[in-house]
């Protein structure tokens, strides 16, 4: 009874172990994919919100003649918005 108690536990701890690693291993497999997705893109500034964005996914107004990029259509129309004031 006691020897099919601990063979249980040890299956049960192997099983978690197993299970932690290889979350972990898919996890810094698919973080490396989207570095590499990544690599090589131009990031911009987002004037209103202060974070950085790819510029290809960015959003583009023309002000005084010269393109400023936006993280989103909100961030764009706010910052429009307080320039006008």
């Amino acid at each position: 009874m006691i020897r099919n108690i601990l063979a249980l536990t040890f299956i049960v701890i192997l099983y978690y172990t197993l299970r932690t690693v290889f979350r972990s291993a898919r996890q810094a497999y698919y973080a490396e994919e989207k570095r590499e997705r990544l690599k090589g893109e131009e990031m911009v500034l987002d004037p209103e919100c202060r974070t950085y964005v790819v510029k290809a996914r960015s959003t583009v107004r023309r002000i005084s003649g010269k393109p400023v990029y936006f993280c989103s259509e909100a961030c764009a129309k706010r910052h429009e918005e307080k320039s006008r004031n």
